[in-house]
């Protein structure tokens, strides 16, 4: 493997590391009452606020924030945003199941679209993810989904929304929305849909 390849894919590991420490808010919710998660959240948020002010002023640096992230809102903030709305707004269990799905799923994702697409950076920095990829995210959150929930249907609808949000651009006025905020949204919407069935 030749040095860029194992920079970039050092460089995904380490973002995706993080990513993965976003398993600590469903397991905290499977413990603690919604009202305190909901104050943590809000008192999360408002460190990430203080985090971002310092770095857009260059007081503080992330290592972990690709390049294009540098002059824009980090894509943590907007994990932090879909977490929160997910437990907000979805019943306990399909909230959990939404932000594995985003946690691990986009993680997984992640990985086998810096492996894939490795040798060509602009492919590898394209919003748009190969077919390989995304049903590497499909399989990954069915099998969150059915371990969550034990419902395969359930589980199918809720890969399905992560595979979408997570693969296929979703811009509003030219301005593309982070898939860290669409993904537990987007699969906890169809996943609440099966179960009022």
């Amino acid at each position: 493997m030749s040095t860029s390849k194992s920079r970039v894919l050092r460089e995904e590991a380490k973002r995706k590391t993080i990513h993965i420490c976003g398993i600590a808010i469903p397991v905290l919710y499977l413990f603690l009452q919604k009202d305190l998660i909901i104050i943590g959240f809000v008192l999360a948020f408002f460190v990430i606020c203080i985090i971002e002010w310092l770095r857009f002023r260059g007081l503080v640096s992330l290592p972990f924030l690709r390049n294009k992230e540098r002059k824009k809102i980090g894509a943590y903030v907007f994990f932090i945003i879909g977490a929160f709305i997910s437990i907000l707004i979805f019943e306990k269990n399909i909230a959990i199941a939404a932000i594995l799905m985003l946690a691990i799923g986009d993680a997984v994702s992640g990985m086998a679209g810096a492996v894939l697409n490795v040798d060509n950076p602009e492919l590898y920095e394209r919003r748009m993810k190969r077919p390989l990829v995304m049903l590497v995210m499909f399989v990954t959150c069915l099998i969150i989904g059915w371990l969550a929930l034990h419902s395969l249907p359930t589980a199918v609808f809720g890969a399905f929304g992560a595979t979408i949000a997570d693969g296929v651009p979703l811009r509003i006025h030219s301005v593309q929305i982070d898939d860290n905020l669409t993904i537990p949204l987007f699969s906890g919407m169809l996943m609440s849909f099966v179960l009022i069935l």
